[in-house]
């Protein structure tokens, strides 16, 4: 089965992206295309208590009667280590979380630094997230990963989602064997970055110039790929993720109701990957592969 549609909704809240060159979206902005996705079907959201605005923007933008299932994170913390009484302040930031999303029922609430429970008294952070489970607060836990090494110390049963970077370019969880040990063990996997904040979408002209050259020549001969098979670099980002049956879900940054309508219509066409020929695509350059090492 085909992975589902999540809206990435940082830039609702943050001028979010290395080629976003338009900017926060505008709220009005923001309810239409909320509409539009509630209408085609989309049923998954994806914030975070660090994205500005966002979750503030998205209680005040959603449709009438909406399906949408929310998934938002805690941010890092900049604390060296914990104490019983920070759970109060985690259990405040929450409820403001909450209050600013309308009061949802969260479907689930993830890590952005999966670090933090490694820290001296990191336990109190994890006993308070189970806890939220307990009390039916979110319905699942979990955490949001840059590289496999982000899981270890991670707890079992803290393992109801994974976020993780996937995309042509970035298929090192894929290869190594880390998304089909996570569903086995009945863990879901969203998958994000699937554009590299929209490198992957862009002509290598447009590129930074930090970019490296063999990261161009690579780029360069995906974008003769597309011209001679008639597709859009989009085909064959989303191509790909379309048949990576292990993801319950891709998560997907979008500015406009342009954008989510140019993304509806590329998902529902047939891949123009042949066979598994995407996989000799992946590129081995940590410094495009991870956005905490792009020069800022």
């Amino acid at each position: 089965m085909a992975p589902q549609l999540c809206l990435g909704t940082a830039q609702f809240g943050l001028p979010y992206g290395v080629t976003n060159t338009a900017g926060k979206v505008a709220e009005p902005e923001v309810r239409a295309l909320l509409a539009e996705a509630a209408a085609a079907g989309v049923c998954w959201l994806d914030t975070a208590q660090a994205y500005g605005e966002a979750e503030a923007v998205l209680g005040r933008s959603m449709p009438a009667g909406h399906g949408f299932k929310v998934i938002s994170k805690v941010p890092s913390q900049s604390k060296p280590g914990f104490k019983a009484e920070d759970r109060l302040a985690w259990e405040q930031a929450f409820q403001r979380s909450r209050a600013r999303l309308g009061d949802l029922h969260l479907d689930a609430l993830l890590l952005h630094s999966p670090a933090d429970l490694r820290k001296p008294g990191g336990e109190h952070l994890l006993q308070w997230l189970l806890s939220l489970r307990e009390r039916a607060l979110v319905r699942r836990l979990g955490v949001s990963i840059y590289v496999l090494a982000d899981l270890e110390g991670v707890a079992p049963e803290l393992l109801d989602l994974v976020q993780l970077p996937l995309s042509i370019y970035d298929q090192r969880l894929l290869a190594d064997g880390t998304i089909a040990r996570l569903r086995a063990q009945g863990c879901a996997v969203h998958a994000r970055s699937l554009y590299l904040q929209g490198l992957l979408l862009n002509p290598v002209a447009n590129w930074p110039a930090w970019v490296n050259q063999a990261a161009r020549a690579h780029h360069s001969k995906l974008e003769q790929l597309a011209a001679d098979r008639n597709c859009s670099l989009l085909d064959f980002a989303l191509g790909f993720a379309n048949v990576q049956q292990d993801l319950e879900a891709v998560v997907i940054g979008l500015c406009s109701r342009r954008e989510l309508q140019q993304l509806l219509l590329a998902w529902e066409r047939k891949s123009p990957w042949r066979e598994y020929e995407w996989s000799r695509w992946a590129i081995p350059f940590q410094s495009i592969l991870d956005p905490r090492f792009w020069p800022r």
